[in-house]
């Protein structure tokens, strides 16, 4: 990527305290979803501390890159981990309506079948992180201006794609949390999943994915020239933030052991809830 002979990012340093504060943030939070997988056998929470290491990587070549502006390799490496983490946080998050749907005994009121949902989208977002992998890749060794905006526009194509997916993927989950409210399906839904409560984690958690590929979005469709990209703290307070909360927030995921219902499901004969 064409940048400053002496500081590859370009506008700015790269704050070493920030990184280091943060990339401690994303080693406790790991530490603390590895306990609760471990403890609750919720393995699809695996893709969550793939995501937090990505990051803690990440970060760990930015601290490194404060004293070392001119070298390409840490820039390279933070700016693929960075930017693709989020994308495995998606992934728990799919993962988790699948396994939330399946507890609450009502897999018929998904409008997706429940054995193609998180195919679907996990397989969605495996493509969007190539798509991105792809496009950053060729970014970080662009030396002209027309193959980095060739470059951007590949990762333009894989945040429009992911966007879109996860569009698709909360339509599904608002559709079936609408569905639940059935008073004779809402009395047949065992209190001790929280259905509720672990349905608005997941909203929560889709807004600030939502917000952050925005973020990138705006980000890349400025150019290097843009305001996100000549200053810092967007990639934190848009970004990394956005993800250490998510990390933080399914935790709570854990609490409660959803495949304890499986056993229990309500059989269904119809899409429309009723037996």
């Amino acid at each position: 990527m064409a940048t400053s002979s002496t500081n590859v990012y370009g506008a700015y340093v790269p704050s070493r305290a920030a990184a280091i504060i943060v990339a401690i943030i994303f080693v406790i939070l790991t530490a603390l979803q590895l306990w609760r997988i471990v403890a609750s056998r919720r393995w699809f929470g695996l893709a969550i501390v793939t995501g937090c290491l990505f990051e803690i990587v990440g970060l760990a070549a930015r601290a490194y890159s404060h004293n070392h502006l001119a070298q390409t390799k840490p820039y390279i490496i933070q700016i693929l981990l960075i930017l693709l983490a989020p994308i495995l946080f998606t992934a728990s998050i799919y993962m988790f309506l699948g396994r939330l749907i399946k507890a609450s005994g009502h897999q018929g009121l998904s409008f997706i079948r429940i054995n193609w949902l998180t195919k679907i989208f996990v397989l969605g977002d495996i493509f969007c992180f190539l798509v991105q992998a792809a496009g950053a890749g060729s970014l970080v060794n662009a030396d002209t201006s027309t193959s980095i905006d060739s470059a951007q526009n590949i990762i333009l194509g894989g945040l429009a794609l992911q966007v879109l997916f996860f569009c698709v993927f909360a339509l599904c989950a608002i559709v079936f949390h609408v569905r639940t409210r059935a008073p004779h399906i809402r009395r047949s839904i065992d209190p001790r999943l929280h259905l509720n409560a672990m349905l608005f984690t997941l909203y929560f958690c889709s807004i600030l994915v939502t917000v952050r590929n925005i973020y990138r979005l705006i980000e890349y469709k400025s150019g290097t020239t843009g305001y996100l990209q000549e200053h810092e703290w967007p990639t934190y307070g848009l970004d990394v933030a956005l993800m250490a909360i998510i990390a933080a927030v399914t935790i709570s995921w854990y609490s409660v052991n959803m495949e304890g219902f499986y056993r229990d499901a309500i059989p269904l004969t119809s899409r429309d809830g009723h037996p």
